[in-house]
């Protein structure tokens, strides 16, 4: 499989594992119209190629008293040495789980997660002490709900995109460490067999069976993804982040709206800081983002005040639960 060569059963496939990436071989087959034999070695062909980088839960992480930061950095000063010791000094941070380097109004954002102001507080100096020689300007923000949908720009349907939806809507809860064990292992390879599971936990396969369908069922895993490698089909990631103005709920829902209708949106962030909203979209270059966007400040300039963007590079740190085990 070259660039930008993918046909349209492979298309499909990652379609429909964009939506539910669990998804059986045999439910994959019947959405494609292969045999499961077909499909098996067509999505191990996807990996393989690196089209697909890893299968993971969406897990509700809010509800567990964990709340998601992002810092802005516009960086000065470095040289590759300390580009790289900055990267490496964040890839090893347990707090940082998200960290993407770009270009643009940002050089490097990252994510984290802590339990409370303190937390934040003390990372945000530890990080300053370190490398403020290099900080020329910082933002936080605090990353309040998440929507995510599902990728068709390289394969469409009729249907409204399927939405994934974490955030600080969902009260606490308690688990134990069985349920905890699955969702560290479910959040860095969502394809993991139940029998799998069972053997590792040491637990019987009915019991993964129900804990799994409980935390699906009280929304502490709220769908199944997969990390697409979208510069191989010929795609670029980039973010907007938008002020608005005038707000009220209906207008707000109504930008929402529209935008996840447009194919290359793929999630939408609310947040709380110097802007209020982003958009994360994959696009052939930078021309068809500029377009996308003046489509949408055109529809929605009673909203819109003004926006940022920045271009991702690379995204060298993901993960999706804290402590979580690397992919089996």
């Amino acid at each position: 499989m070259e660039k930008n060569t993918l046909d349209l059963k492979d298309q499909k496939i990652l379609f429909e594992l964009d939506k539910n990436s669990r998804s059986s071989y045999s439910a994959l087959a019947k959405k494609v119209g292969l045999s499961k034999e077909v499909v098996f070695h067509r999505v191990n062909k996807l990996e393989r190629k690196n089209y697909i980088l890893r299968y993971q839960a969406v897990i509700s992480t809010f509800r567990l008293g964990y709340q998601s930061y992002k810092f802005y950095f516009k960086l000065q000063n470095m040289t590759k040495e300390k580009r790289k010791e900055m990267q490496n000094y964040f890839l090893k941070n347990k707090k940082v789980y998200w960290q993407g380097n770009c270009q643009g109004r940002w050089d490097l954002i990252i994510a984290i997660w802590v339990k409370n102001v303190q937390e934040l507080g003390e990372f945000e100096e530890e990080t300053l002490n370190k490398f403020s020689a290099h900080i020329l300007e910082k933002e936080v923000s605090i990353s309040r709900k998440t929507i995510q949908y599902n990728r068709r720009w390289f394969y469409y349907d009729k249907l409204e995109p399927i939405e994934t939806t974490f955030g600080e809507e969902l009260p606490l809860i308690k688990l134990d460490n069985v349920d905890m064990e699955i969702l560290k292992y479910l959040a860095n390879n969502a394809r993991i067999k139940i029998t799998e599971l069972a053997k590792r936990l040491n637990v019987s396969v009915t019991v993964i069976r129900y804990r799994v369908k409980q935390l699906e069922k009280n929304k502490m895993i709220n769908g199944y993804k997969y990390a697409l490698n979208s510069k191989l089909l010929g795609h670029e990631t980039c973010k907007a982040f938008i002020s608005l103005k005038n707000i009220t709920k209906e207008k707000r829902k109504a930008l929402i709206s529209y935008c996840k209708m447009i194919p290359q949106v793929i999630n939408t962030v609310l947040t709380t800081g110097s802007w209020d909203i982003e958009f994360e979209v994959e696009v052939k270059n930078f021309e068809e983002y500029y377009q996308i966007m003046n489509q949408i400040q055109e529809k929605h300039n009673d909203i819109i005040k003004s926006y940022n963007s920045v271009l991702f590079s690379s995204e060298p740190k993901q993960m999706f639960f804290p402590d979580s085990y690397p992919k089996i």
